[in-house]
C-alpha cells in the first residue's frame, strides 16, 4: 500500500473515534474502544454474547477498512492512467515540435552549404517563410505544452482529491453503522438479560408476603355436659 493511502487510512481511524460504539459507563471506553479498533480489546472483559457484538464488530471494521484501502488505491491507479495519458498526449506534441524544429535547420544548413551568393540569396528567399513558419509554430506548441503539462497535473490532483474524500465519506458512513449496529447489539442483550431478572425480582417479592392466619376459634361446650352435673341443694 502506497504511503499516501497509509497517512488517509490512519486519518479515518482517528476521525471515526466520533462515532465508536459504547460499551457501557466506564471511565476508560476511549481506551477499551481504541484497544478493540486496532484489536487488541480484552475479550476476558466480556460476556459471550456482547462479545459476539465485538467479533462482529471488528469484523465489519476491518471489512470497512479493506474497502477503504482498496478505493484509495482505485482512486491512485485511476489517476496514475489518466497521468499516462496526458503524458503521452504531450511527448506526442514534443515530438512534433522536434520534427519541425529538424526541418528547420535542414533549410537552414541547405542554404548554407550554397557557396554561390546568388544562389545563397535565392535558398533564404526561398525557405525564409517556411522557416519562419516553422519557428513561430513550434514556439507556440511549446508555450502550449508546457501549459498543459502544469494543467494536467492540477487536474489530476483534483481527480485524485475528490476520489479519496468520496471514499473515506463513505467509509466514515460505514463506520458509523458499523457502531450503531454494536449498540443495538449491546441493547438486544440488556433487554434479554433484564426480562428474566424482573421475572425473579417478581417471584421474591411474592414470596415475601406473609400470609392471614385465621383466629383459632373456641368450640361452644355441649349441653349435655351441663345435665350430667349432680344437682346440689
Amino acid at each position: 500500500m502506497q504511503l499516501f493511502t497509509q497517512v488517509i487510512l490512519l486519518a479515518v481511524s482517528l476521525i471515526s473515534v466520533s462515532a465508536v460504539p459504547r460499551f457501557g459507563e466506564d471511565s476508560g471506553i476511549e481506551g477499551v474502544l481504541f484497544r478493540m479498533v486496532v484489536g487488541e480489546a480484552e475479550g476476558r472483559a466480556l460476556t459471550p454474547a456482547a462479545q459476539t457484538c465485538a467479533s462482529n464488530y471488528l469484523n465489519t471494521t476491518q471489512n470497512n477498512g479493506d474497502k477503504l484501502a482498496n478505493a484509495t488505491n482505485a482512486c491512485e491507479d485511476a489517476a496514475n492512467r489518466t497521468q499516462v495519458s496526458y503524458t503521452q498526449n504531450s511527448n506526442s506534441t514534443v515530438s512534433q515540435i522536434r520534427l519541425q524544429l529538424l526541418n528547420l535547420e535542414q533549410n537552414l544548413q541547405l542554404c548554407r552549404n550554397e557557396t554561390d551568393s546568388a544562389l545563397f540569396l535565392n535558398c533564404t528567399v526561398a525557405t525564409f517563410d517556411r522557416n519562419l513558419q516553422l519557428l513561430d509554430t513550434s514556439n507556440s506548441q511549446a508555450y502550449q505544452t508546457q501549459s498543459q503539462f502544469v494543467s494536467n497535473a492540477t487536474q489530476v490532483s483534483s481527480q485524485k482529491t475528490s476520489c479519496i474524500s468520496s471514499a473515506v465519506s463513505e467509509a466514515k458512513v460505514q463506520s458509523i453503522q458499523a457502531a450503531n449496529d454494536f449498540n443495538t447489539c449491546l441493547d438486544k442483550i440488556a433487554a434479554q438479560r433484564d426480562t428474566p431478572q424482573q421475572q425473579v425480582q417478581q417471584h421474591q417479592r411474592e414470596q415475601q408476603v406473609v400470609p392471614t392466619i385465621p383466629k383459632e376459634q373456641v368450640p361452644e361446650r355441649p349441653q349435655q355436659q351441663f345435665n350430667e352435673l349432680p344437682l346440689t341443694n
